[in-house]
């Protein structure tokens, strides 16, 4: 999974800035899809209530994406790892990795020097590798990209652009 960089997700970023100003991409290990909705309390094909969640099948997982940034309650990462990243032209970026629904570590992707958590530095490694500005300095240009690298490395989940172009398993929740 170290292999993942920041280009691998560039044709994602420009994909979702087509559909939103605002999206939330969460990436889960070793959830399918219905289970990923379910945990959060959404049916598969549920679309009734407030906020429309797209679940895709992932290598290593699932992906979901909404577009209202809402938080996904901790559940979603019991007995495995969770990545979400925030991203939007309307407020700040974020990110956050939860294991076994204790948040880990979790930082804003402009400014991935200065990081909360019960272990701040435990992305590190891998926040080093794909050449993240940890010295205080803001990134701007590619901190989306570098997020989504980083969840689907801290995962181990990947989505391909052929799982994207994939009918996703729909749900929502309130």
């Amino acid at each position: 999974m170290s292999s993942v960089s920041s280009m691998g997700y560039g044709w994602f970023v420009e994909e979702c800035q087509k559909d939103s100003d605002l999206v939330g991409v969460t990436f889960v290990r070793g959830l399918s899809p219905e289970e990923a909705l379910r945990r959060i309390g959404a049916g598969p094909g549920d679309t009734s209530r407030e906020v429309g969640i797209a679940a895709y099948t992932a290598d290593g997982g699932a992906v979901l994406i909404d577009y209202h940034g809402q938080p996904l309650p901790e559940p979603l990462s019991q007995g495995t790892e969770m990545a979400r990243v925030i991203t939007g032209i309307t407020m700040d970026e974020y990110f956050v990795y939860s294991v076994d629904e204790v948040v880990v570590t979790e930082f804003e992707p402009f400014f991935p020097g200065e990081r909360d958590g019960t272990d701040p530095d435990h992305l590190l490694t891998h926040m080093r590798e794909l050449g993240m500005p940890l010295d205080g300095e803001a990134d701007t240009g590619t901190s989306t990209a570098l997020a989504l690298a980083l969840a689907a490395r801290a995962t181990g989940v990947t989505l391909t652009p052929p799982h994207y172009a994939a009918e996703p398993v729909v749900g929502s929740i309130d």
